[in-house]
C-alpha cells in the first residue's frame, strides 16, 4: 500500500502561494479588460477557456448587453465568433453598428461603417447543431466565441434537462480545448422571473439549464426594473460577488449602457 502524504498546514500554505503565483502568472495575466471596469473586479477580467453566461428574461437586452462585449473585443483586434440562434446576420450587424457608431437605425448610413472595424468578426445565423458549432471553433480559434442563446441549440433529442446539460458540457469542453472566452447567453426560468418580480436576485435557475451555472465560471443576471438595467454577479469562481447589483441606464435602440451607479 504506497504510504500517504502526511497533511501539514506549513506545506499546504506553500502550495497554495506557488498555485497562486501560478494563476495569476498563466491565468488572469492572459485575460483582457472588459468594458466595464466595475465588473472587472469581480470576474478578473475576461479569461480564456472559461466560460461566462449572461441570463435573463425575454426582452431585457441580454442580448444586446452581448454586443457591447464583441465591439469590446474587436477593439482589441481580437477574433470573435457568434453562433446567433435567434437573429439573422444583417439585423445583428446592424445593431453592432449602431453600438459602435452611436447611433439609431434610422441614423445608419454606408458611409459611416468601416468595414475594417469588424475584420476580426465571423457571424453565423443558421448554425444549430453542437457539433457544428465545434467544428467552426476548433477551426477558426477565435479569442470569444458567443452563442446567443442556448436553448436554441439542437442536441440528440432527450428530456429537455438533460439535453441541455450536453450543451453545458461542451461549452466548458470546447472553451478548454480552443482557448477561447466562451460567452453564453441564457434564459431564465419562470421561477426566477417570479422570484425577481418580488425583488429576490439570490434566486436564480437558468431555463431547463442548472447545469449551466454549475459549468460556468460566471453568472450574470439581467433584470428591468423602473427603466434600468440591473446586472446582478450570481456566481463567480475568481473573486467574491458584489453586495451590490450594477445599475445601466440603456438606451436599447443603440444597444448602449450607460454605468450608472451600485444599487
Amino acid at each position: 500500500m504506497p504510504k500517504k502524504e502526511k497533511w501539514d498546514i506549513r506545506l499546504a500554505n506553500e502550495k497554495r502561494t506557488r498555485y497562486t503565483t501560478q494563476m495569476k502568472k498563466f491565468n488572469w495575466m492572459l485575460g483582457y479588460p472588459s468594458h466595464i471596469p466595475e465588473l472587472d473586479k469581480y470576474t478578473s477580467w475576461l479569461i480564456p477557456w472559461k466560460v461566462y453566461t449572461i441570463a435573463g428574461y425575454s426582452n431585457t437586452g441580454k442580448s444586446r448587453f452581448s454586443y457591447w462585449y464583441i465591439n469590446h473585443m474587436l477593439d482589441m483586434w481580437k477574433k470573435v465568433v457568434f453562433f446567433s440562434l435567434e437573429v439573422d446576420k444583417w439585423l445583428l450587424f446592424q445593431h453592432l453598428c449602431c453600438n459602435r457608431y452611436n447611433c439609431y437605425p434610422k441614423e445608419l448610413t454606408d458611409d459611416m461603417i468601416d468595414i475594417m472595424d469588424f475584420a476580426n468578426l465571423l457571424i453565423y445565423d443558421d448554425t444549430y447543431n453542437l457539433s457544428e458549432m465545434e467544428d467552426f471553433v476548433m477551426e477558426e480559434k477565435p479569442d470569444m466565441c458567443v452563442v446567443d442563446f442556448v436553448q436554441n441549440i439542437q442536441v440528440t433529442w432527450v428530456w429537455w434537462y438533460e439535453a441541455m446539460a450536453q450543451v453545458a458540457r461542451k461549452m466548458q469542453e470546447i472553451a478548454i480545448k480552443s482557448n477561447t472566452i466562451m460567452l453564453c447567453l441564457s434564459q431564465i426560468s419562470n421561477d426566477t422571473a417570479k422570484e425577481l418580480s418580488r425583488g429576490n436576485t439570490s434566486f436564480i435557475t437558468l431555463k431547463w439549464a442548472w447545469e449551466f451555472i454549475a459549468s460556468s465560471d460566471v453568472v450574470i443576471l439581467l433584470h428591468m426594473f423602473d427603466w434600468e438595467l440591473i446586472a446582478t454577479v450570481t456566481k463567480t469562481k475568481f473573486a467574491h460577488k458584489p453586495e451590490d447589483p450594477l445599475v445601466f441606464k440603456p438606451d436599447f435602440w443603440k444597444s448602449k449602457f450607460t454605468f450608472v451607479r451600485y444599487t
